[in-house]
């Protein structure tokens, strides 16, 4: 499942108070590569089985949150071990390319 950040409050209980991987994505409504990728991300659950947490932030609706994380655009994926950034995925990736970088972040 994916759970959409929408405040500090909430990347509070994603990052501090669980444990484990968060793949975080950030994109915007009118991004069409954002929404080309929306069914690879989704799919990080299955293909991982569910030893990623899924979340994502609108960068149109969180300005001031998105604000710290540097970006270059969208979409951006980062993923993390708690508060430790493991690396980065920006802009649009094939599937098979997209799990093979993840893959990469965790070895």
């Amino acid at each position: 499942m994916i759970r959409d950040i929408h405040s500090e409050t909430d990347m509070d209980e994603e990052f501090l108070e669980k444990k484990g991987l968060v793949l975080l994505e950030f994109a915007a409504g009118w991004c069409r590569p954002c929404r080309l990728m929306e069914p690879v991300f989704a799919g990080v659950e299955e293909k991982f089985g569910g030893k990623i947490r899924l979340c994502r932030i609108d960068i149109d609706e969180q300005e001031e949150l998105v604000s710290r994380f540097n970006l270059e655009g969208v979409p951006v994926f980062i993923l993390f071990d708690g508060e430790k950034e493991l690396g980065r995925i920006i802009g649009y990736r094939r599937k098979d390319l997209f799990f093979a970088d993840i893959d990469q972040f965790l070895n």
